[in-house]
């Protein structure tokens, strides 16, 4: 159905985030169909991300692969780090101190 879909498409962008995070059989599989949607339908792009021990399985699949390394900066950590507390289901069960704390050791 997707690939019938996609070859009515101008072009298509196809993105799978945290590709690592997937078991090895899934990822197998997944990277299989990727590489067949794209052989079938030139209009298709795909944006993988994942930590880097997946770009060598990345290339096993697609010949044409531009690898974009991304490096945190601790402004990012913090930034992530503050987002979350601000989301925790229990605001309540946490004082400034301790949330300093978390900041500050991670």
């Amino acid at each position: 159905m997707l690939k019938t879909t996609i070859s009515l498409l101008p072009i298509v962008y196809i993105c799978i985030d945290a590709l690592d995070e997937s078991p090895l059989k899934s990822r197998q599989e997944l990277l299989m169909s990727l590489r067949d949607i794209v052989r079938e339908s030139p209009c298709a792009r795909v944006l993988v991300t994942g930590r880097p021990h997946v770009e060598e399985e990345v290339k096993k699949y697609f010949t044409e692969v531009v690898t974009v390394p991304v490096s945190p900066t601790a402004g990012d950590i913090r930034a992530y780090l503050d987002s979350r507390l601000d989301r925790d289901p229990e605001p309540y069960a946490m004082d400034g101190d301790l949330r300093r704390d978390i900041i500050r050791i991670i």
